[in-house]
């Protein structure tokens, strides 16, 4: 059986996996945070699209992410955005490091040791009064086929994933301040019976 980094990496040598296009949710957060400069970290930054549009906010932008694979189209994308590969906490960087943190749909692909380690590392990387944004897979959610905390889908089976409620999440933050939620949920095309399912997250420190 494959592990993490090898699915991951397989993951995105698939064309469907080569988001160009950023979410616009985190459009939608960025155009309405006050912070407009600094530091960005993409942190799972997958295909690069989130660091590109980062970068156009005028942020000085690092990717991070635990596939070679990710980081290779990043720096296709990009080559002037620093890469950091990195599996699992705690992370290079130095405490207050960074302006805003951005972690789209990463967090739910950890056990829960290590979801909690990674929020740990996110808070204290992150600067007082600056922002975390993300999503985090909820517990609607029925694409993922999980079982046993393993993903049945074929693109990342055998893949790590938990699911989680309202308040869940809320206490997964309980370390930031001015938390707010939104929530997501879309078909895959032509399988109206299933859901993918987001919690929307805004912090501060």
């Amino acid at each position: 059986m494959k592990n993490t980094s090898e699915i991951w990496n397989d993951h995105y040598n698939r064309v469907k996996s080569k988001l160009l296009f950023p979410d616009e949710n985190l459009v939608r957060i960025l155009s309405k945070i006050e912070i407009k400069e600094g530091k960005a970290l993409d942190f799972g930054a997958g295909s690069g699209r989130h660091s590109i549009l980062l970068k156009n906010f005028g942020f000085n932008v690092t990717a991070l992410d635990y596939s070679e694979n990710s980081l290779s189209l990043v720096k296709e994308a990009d080559i002037s955005i620093n890469t950091v590969l990195a599996t699992s906490p705690p992370y290079p960087f130095k405490d207050n490091e960074f302006d805003i943190l951005v972690s789209w749909g990463v967090l739910h692909y950890n056990s829960d040791k290590v979801i909690k380690d990674m929020i740990r590392e996110y808070h204290r990387i992150i600067k007082n009064n600056c922002y975390l944004a993300g999503t985090i897979r909820a517990d609607r959610d029925t694409h993922l086929g999980i079982e046993n905390g393993k993903i049945k889908t074929k693109d990342l089976e055998g893949a790590n994933a938990i699911l989680f409620s309202k308040n869940e999440v809320l206490d997964l933050f309980k370390d930031f301040k001015n938390t707010q939620l939104g929530y997501m949920e879309r078909t895959p095309l032509g399988k109206l019976e299933e859901r993918i399912s987001h919690w929307i997250f805004l912090c501060k420190k």
